[in-house]
This record gives structure tokens, sequence and C-alpha cells, in this order.
């Protein structure tokens, strides 16, 4: 759940765990999600479970470091388990070592350094869950149930499906755009 108000809000309707992230953007940093400590306490707040934060090694906003924010997010909420939002293998392996709880996929594709890949990174997912003891949480461009099972098949401890679930206006373009392509 995007921002502490909806995971206020369905923290109070349900008890499972809920992901928090809180999308925010600064001038001086390309990372926005869950950029620095202010906004991890602000989800914990909220009644978060868990909590993304980018996983990137990009600079953070007010010169906070992921390492300063997990370390101190740990001291502080030492129940409170940490997702890193990874876009490479090198990314997942430093956020592993950095002590994360959980690594996720979420980012693959969306750094420019990251394989520029028009479907799901198996092969990230796979490099991944074979390479860390850590769960890997396989997210991203994951839009039909063959990759889902294909995700939990090569190593994923669970799969993430985003916007083909939360974005029904999408699948309707698909849908449409094959259609119109296909009568004429």
């Amino acid at each position: 759940a995007n921002y502490p108000e909806n995971v206020s809000l369905i923290r109070e309707i349900t008890s499972l765990p809920v992901i928090g992230i809180y999308k925010k953007i600064y001038k001086e940093s390309e990372v926005f999600i869950t950029p620095t400590l202010q906004e991890v306490d602000s989800l914990v707040e909220a009644g978060a479970d868990i909590i993304a934060l980018d996983g990137t090694k990009r600079p953070r906003p007010q010169k906070q470091t992921l390492s300063d924010i997990i370390k101190k997010g740990k001291e502080q909420y030492p129940d409170l388990c940490f997702m890193a939002d990874v876009s490479t293998e090198e990314e997942g392996k430093y956020c592993h070592d950095l002590g994360f709880d959980i690594i996720a996929t979420t980012l693959s594709g969306y750094t420019p350094y990251s394989p520029q890949i028009s479907g799901p990174d198996f092969k990230l997912v796979a490099r991944l869950a074979n390479r860390l003891s850590t769960p890997v949480i396989a997210e991203g461009r994951i839009s039909k149930p063959e990759e889902a099972r294909i995700m939990l098949e090569i190593g994923a401890w669970s799969v993430v499906v985003g916007g083909a679930i939360t974005r029904p206006h999408t699948i309707t373009q698909k849908f449409a755009s094959a259609l119109t392509a296909q009568s004429l």
C-alpha cells in the first residue's frame, strides 16, 4: 500500500500483513520509494508490518544512506520486516548484506542500468533465489498466471502481481489493441 493513509485504512479492516511504501519525490534524488527514515517512521505509525525501500545504491535525499536507514530502522523497530526493492543482482546482494529481511525485484527495468526487458525478469529472480538466503519476492511486469507460476518454480518465495490487477484499464487497452489489429 502506498502512503501512510492507505496503510492505515487497510490496517483498519485486516490483520493480514501490510507492505507499506511511501512514494515521495525529493528534488535532489531519483530515489522515491520510501527514500528516508522519516517515511519509514510514518509507515510504522500507520500500521505497516513490512516496509519496502528503494534498495539501489543511488544517492538518497537529505544525505541519508540506505545503510544508515536500515541500521536505524532495525534499531528503532526490531520486530518490523524490511524489504529492499532492487533492480540488479549486485543490489540484491548488497541489501542482503545490509540485513534486509526480503529482497524484491521491483525495480528491474526501472533503473537505466538494469535490463530493459518488456516482461518479467526471470533471470534476476532465479539468480537472487539461488544466491541469497533471504526470501526473494518476484515483482515487476508479471501479468499472466503462467509467469507467476514460473517465478515460484525458479525459486521466488512469493510473487507480487501489481498493475495486472490494480490497473484494469491497461488490460482493457491490450485487448482492444489486439482485437483492433486483428480486424484490420
